[in-house]
């Protein structure tokens, strides 16, 4: 056996084993990590230190060290100040000396003032100290060398728009050592923007998202490198040369996410489709073909980034980042490893600390020592707070070999192979990765057969047989200027494969083809059909329509996002109406209609004399959110039909939960139901009703006869109706035996039915392909983020892993009233918090008692007492799509 002393037996060395490892819980059990004001540090090889607190140093953000191991640090004053805030009226950027070696800074000087809303700092390789602010970078310089900056120089900076939020502009700064700048620019609030170099040199853009720009030191060859960020708050190189970002996350999209951005990528966001990141336009981990996904997730609010290798930390920390998580009071090290042309990690936390910790920014000197601004409060104004950390390694620890800012990158076959392929001009190889299953090598063939040489071949290859190579055709003829782009767009509309044909009809949104319009149902007819299909299909219409094309072209809106984008009136009711439509086109319109109740009328006929029953699944569907007398009995004689489908009877059921019905005790005959589905659904129904005398008769006699092994599932309905509980269950925190206790087969038709039940409330809170509630994430494709496993936990134990995005949030006024809900954000005069009942509520600070984070999920616990073992094992099936 590999690692076994020799001359030990099997039974000898099994319990030598066993007791080291009873030894090594025992050592783990009685560690004690170092706290300081608060802040634990959860590596005990790491040791964290105080250097400076308010009134010291108040607000402070950006952090830099030169070569002489000054420590550079932004003082923000200019942070959206407090009416009465008494600091100065502009930033400062303060250096802290240690002039005698002790380890303390005994000296403190101005280095720069007149700086406003400053962001971020860093050193360029040739010395000069660099200060972002929310609309420009400046070069600030010491000639003299007497530590106080005389002259400042404006490199590059936002001629428009005229106001921009500070989170939202200009964010972060890095150099490589070939002489280029790296800029990130927040996404501006989907307004149009205009970033200009020192040379005049220009980039522009309106309703795209977040990009990282380069330009040469000197402020000159201003070029965008990269796109479809939210805000990249931060971005530094790693050892060989690759350049991390740390972007925040749309309000409906997560997690927070590292990404390594190369040239010419695209990370999926566009503000002009708003902030909730989900829109078919729209991706944020590669789903859309042309995008890239990202490499890690983050927690909320990530703001600062360090390659681990410039400071002096335990050598387990090569090649890893460390990650200031604002939001959640921490500091994570990101473990990277290769995937393919790219990364991929996971996250540790580092540093831990209350509500009064929070970290933005880093900066490492010469001996290792690794340097921390603190903001302290969550409040984003300027507060009087703040705080600097020291953190370095322990002595007798042995360390990574540290390396200078601006060293050469290390050699790295992955990251040559890139580079050789991001230059490359070979047609062959160019296609040859246009199929691979790496997204890195398939963008830098996208990139690589754009280029006008290609044009000729690329139009006579629009039928190769492969639909890999088709695709990535389309992709790169969308990249181009191409003259009959239109004609090309038109045959990939009528491609055979469905997602070409979803690409097709993005490019023809996008670039605003209003020629191909009669063309784009063409696209729907075709084999491949789904609701993912249809809801691009009626996005491209959307951005079709004349009142769109021409307040988009004109910038009519500030904000792009707040253009309309309408379909044409009465568009899907019209649609639904026309015979010559396929059923299941019907279907996935049925989903978009505008205004239900407005068209009760109109339903109860279509559901009358439709016949295809994914249409009337999807009309009953849709019946089931109009509490309407008339619908409900329209429902009950459906799922009172014995002639009916058992599909539509089920449905028909779940569907009468939140009708206002009369004489609901005619349900009560189905509990004998012949079919198992319709059986079920109604002794659900009559759940809440189980304290009736008659509904308990019915289903106490049904208990007394009922085949347990034949209908199992209905016979936890009705000793879940009748008992108000099923016995022998295990304890909540023991996910062993639920994990045994539910493996077995579910349904998944009748897990949806769970989902949207009034006794599971799933949907009130979470949508799945378009229909339930948006106060807590889309589930539509969990089940490909979580294994089963994950998916119990979250189930039962809601409040155990809260993804940072869906934090809850709760406010409490002075006379006691209390709202929950998430998305929260602090103003100066007013909180705004996003609730279930209200959507955005807007309460005045002067009203408030008491505000936070709330200490568990928005999702109650306490649903499994609700359900039967089948129901969650049938919303299993439902949530993993199987």
């Amino acid at each position: 056996m590999k690692g076994r002393p020799s001359g030990i037996t099997e039974s000898c060395f099994t319990l030598i084993s066993f007791v080291l490892i009873v030894m090594s819980c025992q050592s783990s059990l009685e560690t004690t990590y170092q706290t300081v004001e608060g802040v634990k540090v959860l590596d005990s090889r790491l040791e964290l230190t105080l250097m400076k607190e308010d009134p010291a140093i108040v607000t402070p953000i950006g952090i830099a060290v030169d070569e002489n191991d000054r420590i550079f640090v932004l003082e923000s004053h200019t942070h959206q100040p407090p009416r009465d805030y008494e600091g100065p009226e502009h930033d400062i950027i303060k250096i802290y000396e240690d002039t005698n070696g002790d380890g303390e800074w005994d000296k403190e000087t101005e280095f720069a003032t007149g700086i406003i809303e400053g962001l971020n700092l860093a050193f360029s390789p040739e010395g000069h100290l660099h200060v972002v602010t929310s609309r420009d970078v400046w070069a600030l310089y010491d000639k003299d060398g007497d530590g106080v900056s005389e002259e400042r120089e404006k490199l590059v900076g936002l001629v428009k728009p005229d106001y921009v939020y500070a989170h939202a502009a200009i964010l972060s700064i890095t150099f490589d050592t070939e002489g280029w700048m790296y800029i990130g620019r927040g996404n501006t609030g989907g307004a149009h923007w205009i970033f200009e170099a020192k040379d005049g040199s220009r980039v522009e853009g309106y309703g795209d998202g977040g990009n990282i720009m380069r330009a040469k030191t000197d402020g000159s060859q201003l070029e965008e490198f990269a796109t479809g960020f939210w805000n990249p708050f931060d971005l530094k190189f790693d050892n060989y040369g690759r350049l991390l970002v740390a972007d925040n996350d749309p309000d409906s999209r997560g997690p927070n996410r590292l990404v390594h951005a190369v040239l010419d990528a695209d990370f999926g966001y566009q503000s002009l489709f708003g902030g909730s990141g989900i829109h078919p336009y729209l991706a944020w981990n590669g789903e859309l073909p042309g995008t890239l996904p990202y490499a890690v997730a983050l927690g909320e609010a990530p703001s600062g980034l360090l390659n681990a290798n410039l400071g002096g930390l335990p050598a387990d920390y090569h090649d890893q980042m460390l990650c200031t998580i604002w939001e959640e009071s921490r500091i994570v090290s990101i473990n990277l490893t290769d995937q393919g042309l790219s990364v991929k990690g996971d996250t540790e936390i580092v540093l831990e600390g209350g509500p009064d910790f929070r970290p933005v920014a880093f900066a490492t000197d010469s001996k290792g020592n690794v340097f921390i601004t603190d903001w302290v409060l969550r409040y984003y104004p300027n507060h009087g707070r703040g705080r600097i950390w020291k953190l370095s390694a322990r002595k007798g620890i042995e360390l990574l070999e540290k390396r200078n800012l601006y060293d050469r990158p290390l050699p790295h076959p992955k990251v040559e192979e890139l580079g050789k392929l991001l230059t490359g001009e070979e047609w062959d190889v160019l296609i040859e990765n246009l199929v691979s299953d790496d997204p890195y090598a398939r963008h830098t063939a996208i990139r690589g057969l754009g280029r006008e040489k290609f044009w000729d071949r690329l139009v006579s290859s629009v039928g190769d047989p492969d639909p890999a190579v088709r695709l990535g055709i389309l992709l790169s003829l969308k990249k181009t200027d191409h003259p009959e782009k239109e004609l090309l767009a038109r045959q990939f509309l009528e491609d055979e494969d469905a997602e070409i044909r979803s690409m097709a009809m993005i490019w023809v949104g996008q670039e605003g083809m209003v020629g191909l319009r009669p063309h784009l149902e063409k696209a729907l007819e075709k084999e491949g059909f789904s609701p993912a299909h249809f809801e691009t299909y009626l996005e491209t219409i959307k951005l079709l329509q004349p009142e769109f094309l021409e307040a988009y072209s004109n910038k009519t809106k500030t904000v792009s996002k707040n253009i309309p984008r309408n379909l044409p009136e009465n568009f899907i009711a019209s649609l639904l109406a026309d015979k010559n439509r396929p059923s299941n086109m019907k279907a996935a319109a049925l989903r978009y209609l505008e205004h239900p109740a407005d068209h009760i009328a109109f339903l109860l006929e279509f559901l009358e004399k439709e016949r295809g029953e994914s249409v009337r699944l999807e009309i009953i569907r849709t019946l089931s959110d109009i509490p309407d007398k008339e619908v409900a009995e329209s429902l009950l004689a459906i799922s009172m039909d014995a002639g009916q489908p058992a599909s539509q009877r089920a449905e028909a059921l779940l569907s009468l939960s939140g009708q206002p019905l009369d004489n609901w005790q005619r349900v009560i005959p189905l509990l004998e139901a012949e079919n198992e589905h319709v059986r079920i659904e109604a002794a659900r129904y009559l759940q809440s009703r189980a304290g009736d005398d008659e509904v308990k008769a019915a289903m106490q006699r049904l208990l007394a006869k009922v085949n347990q092994g034949k209908s199992e599932a209905f016979y936890q309905q009705l000793i879940l109706a009748v008992e108000q509980q099923l016995p022998g269950r295990p304890e909540n925190q023991d996910l062993e035996k639920w994990q045994t206790l539910l493996d077995g087969q579910g349904d998944q038709e009748r897990g949806r039915r769970v989902f949207f039940s009034q006794t599971a409330l799933c949907a009130t809170c979470h949508a799945v392909n378009g229909r339930g509630g948006d106060l807590g994430p889309d589930l539509t494709n969990v089940g490909k983020s979580k294994d089963r496993r994950g998916l119990i936990s979250s189930l039962l134990l809601p409040s155990q892993e809260i993804s940072p995005e869906w934090q809850g949030w709760y406010i409490k006024l002075s006379d006691g009233t209390y709202y929950e809900g998430r998305q929260i954000d602090v103003g100066n005069d007013d909180i705004k918090l996003y609730t279930q009942a209200k959507g955005f509520i807007s309460v005045d600070k002067k009203d408030i008692a008491d505000y936070g984070m709330s200490a568990f999920s928005l999702m109650p616990d306490g649903l499994e007492q609700r359900l039967t073992d089948q129901d969650l094992k049938d919303l299993l099936a439902f949530l993993e799509g199987k």
